[in-house]
């Protein structure tokens, strides 16, 4: 039963692997089931068997790094320290991720650059458009403590200062995914941070 269980669970990797690749390399509006089912050497009805269609595979990857990136988040706001320690923190720590893992950096590649509009997705996209803005809420929670602790600007909106946070870590990571042969991300991480979080409080 244990062998069994084993294989499954090899199997459905061996599944998601391959349909990485394979989104990867023709995109997700191009790629058929007999396309992963052939990278993965295994029949179509093996990807019935573990997962519902195409779009259940994309969701899995997508979600596989998002939940990546939010534990990444998580421990280094658990590490504590004042704001500006924290917001580089996060910062930093995300953008090393996606320079020293292959596999998130595909899956992001994946998700801003290979998806395309597909209306298959809309209901995946008012997902992750719910989740930008609970995480707005949050990071908006944060500054307001940060202001009234004086560690931020009184004058500062809190809810534009969420959204200039998330621009920038994500303008970055983006930039850097168009060309990572210009840079090390990994390596100019804390001096990008830096620059961002100086500005955000003293301005």
């Amino acid at each position: 039963m244990k062998r069994t269980q084993e294989e499954a669970a090899q199997t459905r990797q061996q599944l998601l692997d391959a349909a990485l690749a394979v989104f990867s390399r023709k995109g997700y509006h191009a790629t058929r089931l007999e396309d992963i089912a052939e990278a993965a050497n295994v029949t179509r009805g093996a990807i019935y068997h573990h997962f519902g269609n195409k779009t259940d595979l994309y969701l899995t990857l997508i979600q596989e790094v998002s939940t990546a990136f939010g534990q990444i988040i998580n421990q280094a706001i658990e590490q504590g320290g004042d704001f500006e320690t924290i917001g580089s923190r996060v910062m930093v720590n995300t953008w090393v991720f996606l320079d020293e893992n292959l596999r998130a950096r595909q899956i992001t590649e994946l998700f801003y650059y290979k998806t395309g509009d597909n209306p298959e997705l809309a209901q995946i996209r008012a997902h992750r458009n719910a989740e930008g803005t609970a995480l707005i809420e949050a990071i908006a929670g944060f500054m307001q403590v940060a202001i009234a602790e004086g560690e931020l600007p009184a004058t500062l909106d809190p809810y534009n200062g969420a959204r200039s946070f998330i621009s920038y870590q994500n303008g970055v990571a983006l930039q850097w995914l168009a060309n990572p042969s210009a840079y090390s991300l990994k390596d100019n991480a804390e001096a990008l941070a830096k620059i961002y979080m100086r500005g955000l409080m003293g301005q």
